[in-house]
């Protein structure tokens, strides 16, 4: 059955400085930069759209030691933090993986919806799979 994954959605990427990571980009990649912004989850993002897809540049913004983004700094360093899995059906896919064993978050969202894939799950990916 599996979760029928349509796309990448998304990729994010955990940056110590984000102003250099987006210089990095925009100067030796030549990406722009569409968006800025703040999220309450305690962390700043730089949004680079990719075609269909976008790149997700984000740094930690509270001295939260629980703060995810922080962790995955503290941990492995920078680099790959979240690849986002566009679904048609976010329940579908939930319900696909529980019947495997798999750990996976409820669906959550207003604009869109997301779930998380234990990273166990996932040979240490952090998967985000999002309904749009």
């Amino acid at each position: 059955m599996g979760i029928n994954a349509t796309a990448v959605d998304h990729v994010v990427m955990a940056v110590n400085d984000l102003d250099a990571a987006i210089e990095t980009y925009e100067n030796n990649f030549g990406l722009k930069m569409s968006e800025r912004h703040p999220n309450p989850g305690g962390f700043e993002a730089a949004i680079f759209p990719l075609g269909d897809s976008f790149l997700e540049l984000v740094t930690p913004s509270d001295d939260n030691e629980r703060n995810p983004v922080r962790m995955q700094l503290e941990r492995k360093g920078e680099g790959p933090f979240i690849l986002s899995l566009a679904v048609a059906d976010l329940d579908a896919a939930v319900a696909d993986l529980r019947a495997k064993d798999i750990t996976v978050t409820d669906p959550a969202g207003d604009e869109h919806k997301i779930s998380f894939v234990s990273p166990k799950a996932s040979h240490g990916l952090r998967l985000q799979l999002i309904q749009r």
